[in-house]
């Protein structure tokens, strides 16, 4: 295999197409790779690791090098060292320098530095298995791993034997890959057996199966996703999970113009630039611009301002770093909805970014605090 030529068609799918290192992986693969686990692990972890150190490649080549190029230069020296901050953490300047005026240039590299290594959580999935059974399962093969003190369904994992995915509990849905700041989104919305609950942009529908989990099924919960496609997965994915299907409505909809009934509670974990999901897809350290995340503050807008009529509580989150699509919507709410902040009673949070008063009435989750994706969690009382 020319490696060169493979990690420029990875490079060419993420930055072209837009689409995920997953993705640019497994279209880049077709017709090259070899068909063996190990030897397709490899490869990805190559992949991944060319396209985290995109940033820096440029830097030291020029903006005007071609991704082959680059793949050379990865390729004869991955390890290579170069001076600017924003550089060495392979991350565009003005992330780095946005970040650095929010948080303190120190705090700012060392979330990115964290930001760059992934932390994998597994959520025990009670509706099929118990905890004890998941943790004998992951030390039979070999897993190093710790319970999470905090929340006691949450497993780091330390050590592998084989990827994640692979892992014979994940197989089986006894339990999921999903960050500990995801779930932390959930005990956020406190939901309880018998209250309606409105979860207004929810596919795939893994906050969703955690609702009905931590209520034992006895929650009514409404599902509603833009995208009939993933509403399909979506729906295939909780019986597999095991939430009760007289639990649960799933309905293809658009939440800035849903029409429904008024609802207890409601969870908007809206679509966003997933700024604080790095570590998850290297891509969006070279995918991320400004004018996206524009778009979607405008697009986190105009759901919340129709949820808002639809339940007498919210819980807003986004997987951001960027105040737009966290701060500036907590604001916004208050400001211009006339809505009411609670702050999360949540056992893992820290205040927002201190330049805006809405700071200490959400929850921010840091990667180089919480070991988590970046997130921001508000609880929101309408008018």
């Amino acid at each position: 295999m020319e490696y060169d030529r493979f990690l420029a068609r990875v490079a060419y799918e993420v930055l072209r197409l837009r689409v995920s290192v997953d993705v640019a992986f497994k279209r880049a693969c077709r017709g090259v790779c070899a068909s063996g686990v190990d030897e397709r692990e490899r490869l990805y972890d190559m992949a991944r690791s060319f396209i985290s150190d995109y940033v820096k490649l440029s830097c030291i080549a020029g903006p005007g090098a071609k991704p082959r190029d680059l793949a050379r230069l990865w390729l004869s020296n991955p390890n290579i060292e170069v001076g600017e901050p924003h550089c060495r953490l392979s991350i565009s300047k003005w992330v780095y320098d946005k970040l650095s005026t929010l948080m303190g240039e120190g705090e700012a590299y060392a979330m990115l530095e964290a930001a760059n290594r992934r932390v994998w959580w597994l959520r025990v999935n009670t509706l099929k298995a118990s905890v004890e059974s998941v943790v004998g399962s992951l030390e039979g093969e070999g897993v190093e791993f710790e319970v999470d003190p905090k929340y006691y369904y949450m497993v780091k994992i330390m050590k592998s034997p084989k990827p994640v995915r692979l892992l014979r509990v994940v197989r089986e849905f006894k339990a999921i890959p999903q960050d500990i700041a995801s779930a932390a989104v959930v005990e956020a919305l406190n939901p309880q057996p018998g209250e309606s609950i409105l979860d207004a942009c929810a596919a795939p529908g893994i906050k969703t199966s955690l609702i009905s989990m931590l209520t034992e099924g006895k929650t009514k919960i409404t599902a509603v996703d833009i995208s009939g496609r993933r509403v399909t997965i979506m729906r295939k994915l909780m019986r597999k999970l095991g939430v009760p299907d007289e639990s649960l409505e799933i309905l293809v909809g658009d939440s800035r113009k849903l029409k429904l009934e008024k609802h207890v509670k409601a969870l908007i974990d809206a679509p966003c630039s997933n700024s604080g999901a790095i570590a998850k897809d290297p891509g969006l350290k070279i995918t991320l611009t400004e004018n996206k995340v524009k778009y979607y503050s405008r697009l986190q807008k105009e759901i919340l301002a129709n949820i808002t009529l639809h339940a007498d509580k919210i819980t807003y989150a986004t997987c951001s770093l960027m105040p737009e699509e966290g701060e500036e919507i907590a604001s916004y709410a208050v400001e211009t909805l006339k809505a009411k902040l609670e702050k999360p009673n949540i056992k893992i949070c820290r205040h927002g970014y201190k330049n805006y008063r809405v700071s200490n009435s959400i929850c921010r989750l840091y990667p180089h605090i919480h070991e988590s994706e970046g997130f921001i969690i508000a609880n929101i009382i309408p008018a």
